[in-house]
């Protein structure tokens, strides 16, 4: 047990650092491929730019006002993940770095969706006058709702998941 704890402390750690060190490369990437706010029409005009570990939102147009997301909020859950899979049995073996680069896609496949959910999110609850006169009283509640499942239960669950999914060992009866 001491052993497990040990390892899930070292991923952890590692897990940190890279996070840390990669997130604004990879913020870059989600801002510029950030097509899946973009499949809402009214968002067309949207454009994405980072600033540090933020990401800031903005209106060609001015359709929209310009927001600021925590970039790095939304993406921490890497780390969970590089923690749990050092946990594993032979961390470093072919067959869990496979599992973990699967699970990996897996996670940051779902970052956009996080995005955005706190795109809507803070559109409709964070504008004062601009999103009462857009949102309803429901659409607000259902988003921030969201957003607070995603941020508190859906990031981690998602990285507990595809954990689990990959390393769980199948027995073939």
């Amino acid at each position: 047990m001491l052993r497990r704890l040990l390892k899930f402390a070292i991923g952890l750690a590692i897990g940190v650092c890279i996070w840390w060190w990669t997130v604004p490369a990879y913020l870059e990437v989600l801002a510029r491929e950030g097509a899946i706010v973009r499949v809402d029409s009214r968002y067309r005009d949207i454009e994405m730019l980072t600033r540090g570990r933020a990401l800031f939102v903005r209106s060609a147009t001015g359709a929209f006002p310009s927001i600021t997301l925590p970039g790095d909020e939304l993406t921490y859950n890497v780390i969970l993940l590089f923690a749990l899979f050092a946990m594993n049995p032979s961390p470093l073996s072919v067959r869990n770095l496979r599992r973990f680069a699967l699970a990996l896609l897996i996670v940051l496949a779902l970052h956009p969706i996080g995005l955005l959910i706190s795109v809507e999110s803070t559109y409709a609850t964070r504008m004062g006058r601009w999103s009462d006169e857009r949102y309803g009283d429901l659409a607000a509640n259902v988003w921030v709702t969201l957003e607070m499942f995603w941020r508190l239960v859906g990031m981690f669950g998602v990285a507990f998941a595809c954990w689990w999914a990959t390393s769980a060992e199948r027995s073939s009866s």
